[in-house]
C-alpha cells in the first residue's frame, strides 16, 4: 500500500511540474485538482508515518538522521506553504472564494512547489538507496542534468522568473524531463546516503 502511494505521489509531483506550464485550460484544471489529491495523499503519508513525529526529540542525531530531519521538515514547511498559496491564485476551484494576494500567491507557489520536487527526489533516493548504487536511477540521473538545464529548473528554486520557462518542444518531452530530473534529485538522496553508511552512519528510517 505504501509503495503504492508514493509511487502516485512521485506522478502526480511530475504532473503538477509539468501542467504548472498551463498548456491549455484543461490542463490547468487538471493541474488544481492534482494539487488537491497530491496534498491528500502527503497527509496520508505523514499520517502513515506519524511515529517520526514523536521520535524527533528523542534519541542521538547521527549525520544520515540529521540529514533527513531536515530535509522531512523543509519538504513539510514547503507543503504547508503550497497549501496557502494554492487556494489564492486558483482559477477553477477556488475563486468563489474571493481571496486576495494572487501576486505574493504565485511567488510562494512556484518557489515552494519547486523545492518540493526536489527535496521530494532527494528524499525518496534516501530511502530506496542500498549499499551498492542503482545503476537505472543514476543513467535517468544523468539525462536529468541535462533537463534541469533546459527546463531552467534554477529559475524556479531562486525566483528568477515568475513564471515556469517551457522550452519549445512537445508538451509530452515537458513531463519527461520533469521525471528525469526527478531521478536526479533522487540519485543524489541514493548518494547522500550510500556515502554516509559507507563512513559509518548508520540507517534511520522515517
Amino acid at each position: 500500500m505504501r509503495k503504492i502511494l508514493h509511487c502516485c505521489m512521485i506522478i502526480l509531483l511530475v504532473f503538477l511540474c509539468g501542467s504548472g506550464m498551463a498548456f491549455s485550460k484543461t490542463e490547468s484544471l487538471l493541474h488544481e485538482w492534482g494539487g488537491i489529491l497530491l496534498i491528500l495523499c502527503i497527509l496520508l503519508h505523514l499520517v502513515a508515518n506519524r511515529k517520526w513525529f514523536k521520535n524527533l526529540p528523542k534519541g542521538k542525531y547521527n549525520m544520515h538522521r540529521r540529514i533527513v530531519a531536515i530535509t522531512d521538515i523543509a519538504l513539510i514547511a514547503f507543503v504547508i506553504l503550497i497549501a496557502v498559496s494554492s487556494p489564492v491564485i486558483s482559477e477553477y476551484i477556488f475563486p468563489s472564494l474571493n481571496l486576495t494576494g494572487s501576486a505574493w500567491g504565485r511567488k510562494i507557489h512556484i518557489v515552494g512547489t519547486a523545492w518540493l520536487f526536489l527535496l521530494s527526489g532527494v528524499h525518496y533516493g534516501m530511502h530506496i538507496a542500498t549499499g551498492k548504487r542503482n545503476i537505472a536511477l543514476y543513467v535517468a540521473g544523468t539525462f536529468g542534468v541535462v533537463s534541469f538545464v533546459v527546463l531552467r529548473f534554477h529559475e524556479r528554486l531562486f525566483l528568477i522568473s515568475e513564471f515556469a520557462y517551457a522550452p519549445d518542444v512537445p508538451w509530452w518531452c515537458i513531463y519527461l524531463m520533469h521525471g528525469l530530473a526527478f531521478s536526479t534529485f533522487a540519485a543524489v538522496g541514493s548518494e547522500i546516503r550510500r556515502i554516509i553508511k559507507k563512513n559509518g552512519g548508520s540507517r534511520h528510517e522515517v
